[in-house]
């Protein structure tokens, strides 16, 4: 065998796999990631990464305790269930970039497990839909003694 051959022809392969790659599109869903800011007290913020290209919608639910009037929010509800406390965005054409959310709301938060949300958005390149669970971190006090 040729060995000169056989290289050739392992870096056509190896050449022509690395245009493949380049030539995919970016997979949207892989980066986008949400996390609190302030879990606490009246006013909640949290913020979620939206890659580029960025999907064409996301759904933020957000829980809070049950009864609470909400006072504020940086961007417009789409619903709100008082009864059962969980607030709802439909946002469109997000533009890529961190997404600062905040809600300001009537009875504060005062303990883990009082609030959490979910971010879902589909990723039309994928044909997939996706969803990341959003809950408060536990401070590192709370870890210790374990």
């Amino acid at each position: 065998m040729n060995v000169a051959g056989g290289f050739r022809s392992s870096l056509f392969y190896i050449l022509s796999f690395a245009v493949f790659l380049a030539a995919v599109p970016a997979f949207a869903g892989a980066a986008v990631s949400a996390k609190y800011l302030q879990p606490r007290g009246r006013h909640i913020v949290w913020i979620i990464e939206i890659p580029n290209p960025p999907p064409e919608a996301v759904i933020v639910t957000q829980k809070i305790p049950p009864g609470s009037e909400i006072t504020g929010s940086s961007h417009s509800l789409s619903s709100y269930d008082k009864e059962n406390g969980i607030a709802k965005w439909l946002l469109n054409s997000v533009p890529p970039g961190t997404l600062k959310m905040e809600i300001k709301i009537s009875s504060p938060i005062r303990k883990k497990g009082e609030i959490h949300g979910d971010v879902l958005f589909k990723d039309d390149q994928a044909d997939r839909t996706f969803s990341i669970f959003l809950k408060p971190r536990l401070k590192k006090k709370a870890l210790e003694g374990c």
